[in-house]
């Protein structure tokens, strides 16, 4: 047990902003070939926006098996990584959009704009989300997500490669 000796409660399969431990191994892993590698293709990067009006954020994930979520009020980290019969990750992903200012890290705890994308790609392996009120003016990071079933990042079989998610930046 990883847990053991931590002065922290184990982890019941609810969210806890005040941290808990996590005992779930890391599961199965793909081979080299079946990384995941996303990219945002909508909005550009750069990109000005008009402000207040919708837009839509459409992304392109390689090497996931997109669709599979479980319920994060109750089975948020729970079940290991799997792969499907095709090897790739049995996985979902999340768009974020935050508010930045120059070169200061954004507070994680605040965001402009949260979507888990659950579902599985259209016909064209796209994944989308409508930003359906806009944003207010500002400049803001746009970034990816990608998940394992039970929400943890997925993992990959070698540290030296390219990241699994992408970010851009906006101009409202």
């Amino acid at each position: 047990n990883s847990c053991k000796g931590s002065n922290l409660k184990p982890a019941d399969g609810t969210q806890n902003p005040n941290g808990d431990c996590v005992s779930t191994a890391i599961g199965e892993l793909p081979t080299k070939n079946n990384m995941v590698s996303t990219i945002i293709k909508s909005p550009d990067n750069g990109q000005t926006l008009q402000e207040n009006t919708p837009f839509t954020v459409v992304t392109q994930t390689n090497n996931l098996n997109a669709g599979f979520f479980s319920d994060p009020a109750t089975q948020y980290y729970v079940k290991a990584q799997s792969l499907g019969n095709n090897g790739k990750i049995n996985g979902h992903s999340h768009i974020t959009i935050q508010q930045i200012d120059g070169q200061t890290p954004p507070d994680p705890t605040k965001f402009a704009f949260f979507k888990g994308l659950n579902n599985g790609t259209d016909n064209n392996g796209d994944l989308t989300v409508d930003v359906a009120n806009g944003l207010p003016a500002g400049n803001y990071r746009i970034c990816t997500m990608v998940s394992s079933e039970s929400h943890q990042c997925v993992t990959m079989p070698v540290a030296q490669r390219g990241a699994q998610d992408d970010c851009i930046r906006i101009k409202v």
